[in-house]
């Protein structure tokens, strides 16, 4: 008897094991592919080959970084207090910016609007690479409904999250996440903006339809996901 007791704790136990391997995690693929991009897409740019740099870019993004899913990161809030990515039980889209790299004209306003529409559908989190102090100088001008958050190389609560986001993918990227905090989309390079002369108005406009169609795609996987759980 005993020894089958100790053969079904071992069959559970390789059993857990195994469900954890097929989980991606984003860090663990970061790290196990991002100093080949690197070198890969370097070598590529110093060459000339634009568009060769692009598709090994764009060829790891779809590949392997989409579809890993997120730890449950902890980021500090402007306004006091933790914030944990686990604690939304919908999607989120995180939107990283650092204080010292100019936000383009309309962003802001497009996602206060798209913040307040899909409330109750999404949680829009935008993560400051600053300290407390820099990162508080936009706090007024977000929307009461994203949370607005900080992290810095600095301090070694953040030790983790600036590693995998901030030097794995960049201080300006947006991660749309699904509610298990899966990697649906990923855009690390900020979207081709109209011209300087462009009214506000068409500004904003321009920002809002860009992020609208991410949310709407995020949205649209979210829900495929729930029916196919509602059938299974």
């Amino acid at each position: 008897m005993k020894s089958k007791f100790i053969f079904l704790v071992f069959l559970i136990f390789t059993a857990n094991l195994a469900a954890q391997d097929e989980v991606r995690l984003f860090s663990n693929v970061i790290k196990k592919n991002i100093r080949k991009l690197n070198n890969e897409t370097s070598n590529a740019y110093a060459n000339g080959d634009i568009e060769k740099g692009k598709y090994i870019f764009d060829t790891l993004i779809n590949n392997q970084i989409i579809g890993s899913r997120f730890e449950d990161y902890a980021f500090r809030k402007v306004n006091g207090g933790k914030l944990n990515l686990s604690s939304f039980k919908k999607p989120i889209l995180l939107q990283t910016y650092t204080s010292w790299c100019v936000i383009n004209n309309g962003e802001i306003q497009a996602l206060n609007k798209l913040a307040k529409k899909h409330r109750k559908d999404i949680q829009i989190i935008v993560v400051f690479w600053d300290k407390k102090r820099d990162a508080k100088k936009f706090i007024n001008q977000f929307s009461w409904a994203i949370e607005v958050c900080y992290a810095t190389e600095s301090s070694y609560k953040d030790e983790e999250v600036v590693n995998s986001l901030k030097y794995g993918m960049g201080f300006l990227a947006s991660y749309c996440l699904d509610e298990k905090l899966n990697l649906v989309s990923l855009k690390i390079v900020p979207p081709k903006q109209p011209k300087a002369k462009t009214p506000l108005k068409e500004k904003i406009k321009w920002n809002y339809e860009i992020y609208e169609n991410n949310i709407t795609d995020l949205l649209l996987k979210s829900n495929s996901d729930k029916k196919m759980l509602t059938k299974n």
